[in-house]
């Protein structure tokens, strides 16, 4: 539109040239003709005319040269005026699109990392509750592995949703690496990866105490019940014993030998009787040893999971904290710089590609 009013303009003064150029060669004429009738003051007058046409026509060209001169300029400072608007439109848009996209990865490894945290404190607060007054240990230790087991997958999700556990070290000539905040952020990255891994080892730890002791604990019910059923059979040994007592009538040394046989037998009986209480008193000694062994191993776990509960939750907690706040800083001085330099091709972040690794959804 403006090339368009810029050609209407010069038309315009090309005519009104033309038309001067023409009024002069109009009166030149004039004065020639007047001239041949012309005599004394005539002649001045003549003159006159002629320098008069000249000047007219030198001015109105200076002015035509200086309104193009002028035109030029102002063109070119409007041009330079809109290319410096589009460039600062485009850093706009693009730090715009940056933010958007910065504050997206923050969520994204807000919610891995706060996923995280509440795994750990279900696993922290199911091992502090322990009950082991249930028959079905097995399914109770399941339960066990697979809170420890979510609170690991919780971990993985952090490696795959976002760059905690990146490599963070800069790139080679990156301005975003540069961002004087940034390696304030990989310090707090670090330290939370770090305290991940030491509480990863801590709850394995607990959860090992558990496991033994909820093996023991399932180990217990066999014997309880092997002790259990001995017991009923000699319960039951000692009744045929009565019934074959009954059967003898004669003194041990004038047996028959019906009764002899049941003599044999009760003596057979007792021997089982004896045999069946020794296993009993050592199933006594194991159930008791076990069930010391079993509340050992499960205050060592609840004690390590007091232990991360008190101290290391709380620092990761603390660290989490600080991370965001720290990225959210991050965030502002990537798009502050992005508005103000662009994003150039050889400083793009390998680590923080924006528009390749994270696409607007």
């Amino acid at each position: 539109m403006k090339e368009k009013l810029s050609k209407v303009l010069v038309v315009i003064l090309i005519t009104e040239l033309m038309l001067l150029l023409y009024f002069g060669v109009f009166c030149l004429f004039n004065s020639l003709v007047a001239y041949k009738n012309a005599s004394g003051n005539d002649w001045l007058n003549f003159a006159g005319g002629i320098i008069g046409s000249l000047i007219a026509g030198m001015i109105a060209v200076v002015t035509f040269l200086c309104t193009i001169k002028n035109n030029d300029k102002n063109q070119k400072e409007a041009h330079e005026l809109q290319t410096k608007l589009n460039i600062e439109n485009n850093h706009l848009q693009t730090s715009l699109k940056v933010e958007d996209n910065l504050n997206r990865k923050m969520e994204k490894e807000r919610f891995a990392l706060a996923n995280t945290y509440n795994q750990l404190e279900n696993f922290l607060f199911t091992v502090a509750n322990m009950l082991y007054k249930n028959d079905d240990f097995i399914e109770m230790k399941n339960d066990f592995m697979r809170l420890y087991g979510e609170f690991i997958s919780s971990i993985n999700n952090i490696k795959f949703n976002s760059e905690i556990f990146d490599d963070r070290s800069k790139c080679e000539n990156c301005e975003m690496c540069d961002i004087k905040i940034y390696g304030t952020l990989v310090k707090v990255a670090m330290d939370i990866q770090k305290e991940i891994l030491i509480i990863d080892v801590e709850c394995r730890i607990a959860l090992d105490h558990l496991v033994s002791a909820l093996n023991m604990a399932a180990q217990n019910i066999q014997l309880l019940d092997e002790k259990s059923n001995l017991e009923k059979i000699n319960i039951n040994t000692e009744k045929l014993i009565e019934i074959k007592k009954s059967q003898i009538i004669n003194p041990i040394g004038a047996l028959t030998l019906q009764e002899q046989a049941c003599y044999n037998e009760i003596l057979s009986l007792s021997e089982n009787i004896k045999q069946h209480n020794q296993r009993i008193s050592e199933l006594y000694g194991l159930i008791e040893n076990n069930l010391k062994s079993i509340g050992d191993e499960i205050n060592l776990a609840k004690s390590k999971a007091d232990q991360i509960d008190k101290s290391q939750k709380m620092q990761l907690d603390n660290l989490i904290r600080k991370y965001f706040s720290v990225y959210k800083f991050y965030i502002k001085e990537v798009v502050y710089d992005v508005q103000m330099n662009g994003k150039k091709i050889n400083t793009v972040c390998a680590k923080l590609n924006l528009e390749k690794n994270h696409p607007a959804k």
